[in-house]
């Protein structure tokens, strides 16, 4: 009798982790679709002649319309599942980038045309990636070791994304934008087929979700989304922000294809040693990863010399891992035990928020660039307060003396 529990046992292991591989290859898929012209959205919006405050103006919108969009889509998670709810955040991709191109080849440039872009734009994250975070939790297969499945998956993600870029840019070289944009859209829709491959797994939730006070009653879960979303103010910094500055600063589509290739090259032997963080390290990690990239912020606005421009995004890609990696852990060990899908709406949704604070901060600033790499250091040195190592170390010193008075009296 324990032969056979061991053996079933080992079966359904086998089946749960071998979804979680076709839920890592629809990812990379995905990444790499999505990589082709993500990078390329903000200069082909100035391409097309939309000014640098439009552009902003686009991605407040973009968030602005995603927060809300994040309640239908866990509704759209209980009714027919994740893969179904990814489906439909896929068709508002698709549509993006048609519309997208039609701006492109039309040059329409109105204040409209940014609303129905954004709008797409946030339909998409918001259904494909609640769904998204809500499958990768219950895919998960090594409860005891989920910071090491993270890590496989932001592997797969660096290696999608350091790829794409480059071919993206190739593609530019020798083609039409419009050519770029159908790749993409072939890849996006090739990126469904291994999620219906998925067969052991529950892809609806089979309980009710908990109000907003409960979810967030304990203080550390509090912290995870906060310091999620701080986190966000520095991605998209990173992400937008910053190649669009390199672009202005060298007027080269082939400076901004090298940003992701840089980060993923350098950044995925660490990732590595990121998935080995133990959990009672990961305060002092993500301590450590907020000081750094304060750091690099800080020196970014200070030092105006290209070669340190390109070594700062390799400092940023390694950095980025300390927090990424053990905060992502965390709310994913959280998140499986109790609420998932809300778990996984709010983690986009708090994100999404505190990137639009970000946009919305730059609306009214004349100095774009200044003011962002401004936001983003504040952002690390509030996420440094949330982690503070001085306090966990006082705690331990404290309950290391009082083992040793309560020894002595013995």
């Amino acid at each position: 009798m324990q032969l056979f529990y061991t053996h079933h046992h080992f079966q359904l292991h086998r089946k749960v982790h071998s979804d979680f591989w076709f839920f890592e290859f629809s990812i990379w898929l995905h990444v790499f679709s999505r990589s082709l012209v993500a990078i390329f959205i903000p200069i082909f919006l100035l391409q097309i002649g939309y000014s640098l405050p439009e552009v902003i103006f686009y991605y407040f919108l973009f968030n602005l319309i995603d927060v809300p969009l994040n309640f239908p889509a866990r509704f759209f998670v209980k009714k027919i599942g994740a893969r179904l709810t990814m489906m439909i955040g896929l068709l508002f991709s698709v549509g993006f980038f048609i519309y997208l191109s039609h701006l492109q080849s039309a040059s329409l440039v109105s204040q409209n045309s940014l609303i129905i872009l954004s709008g797409l734009a946030a339909s998409y994250d918001a259904f494909y990636w609640v769904s998204y975070y809500y499958l990768f939790i219950k895919s998960t297969s090594q409860k005891k070791n989920v910071s090491k499945q993270t890590s496989g998956v932001y592997i797969v993600s660096q290696l999608a994304s350091m790829l794409a870029p480059a071919f993206g840019a190739v593609i530019l070289l020798f083609f039409h934008e419009q050519v770029l944009i159908a790749i993409s859209l072939l890849i996006l829709m090739a990126s469904l087929i291994p999620l219906f491959k998925m067969k052991h797994l529950l892809d609806k939730p089979n309980k009710s979700s908990e109000s907003i006070q409960t979810f967030f009653k304990t203080a550390d879960k509090r912290r995870d989304y906060i310091s999620i979303g701080f986190l966000g103010i520095h991605n998209a910094a990173e992400s937008i922000i910053w190649p669009v500055f390199i672009y202005l600063l060298f007027s080269s589509i082939s400076s901004i294809a090298f940003l992701p290739i840089i980060i993923s090259l350098t950044t995925i032997l660490f990732t590595f040693y990121a998935g080995k963080i133990k959990k009672q390290q990961r305060n002092k990690v993500i301590f450590l990863g907020s000081f750094l990239l304060l750091l690099v912020w800080v020196l970014r606005i200070f030092i105006s010399q290209p070669i340190f421009y390109y070594l700062s995004v390799v400092l940023v890609g390694l950095f980025t891992i300390l927090i990424s990696i053990p905060l992502e852990s965390s709310i994913c060990e959280k998140g499986e035990v109790g609420d998932t899908l809300s778990a996984s709406m709010y983690r986009n949704l708090i994100s999404m928020f505190f990137q639009m604070l970000l946009f919305g901060i730059l609306l009214f600033f004349i100095h774009i660039f200044e003011t962002s790499f401004l936001v983003a250091a504040l952002s690390m040195f509030l996420l440094m307060a949330l982690h503070p190592i001085l306090r966990e170390f006082k705690r331990k010193k404290g309950s290391t003396l009082s083992q040793a008075s309560s020894l002595s009296q013995e």
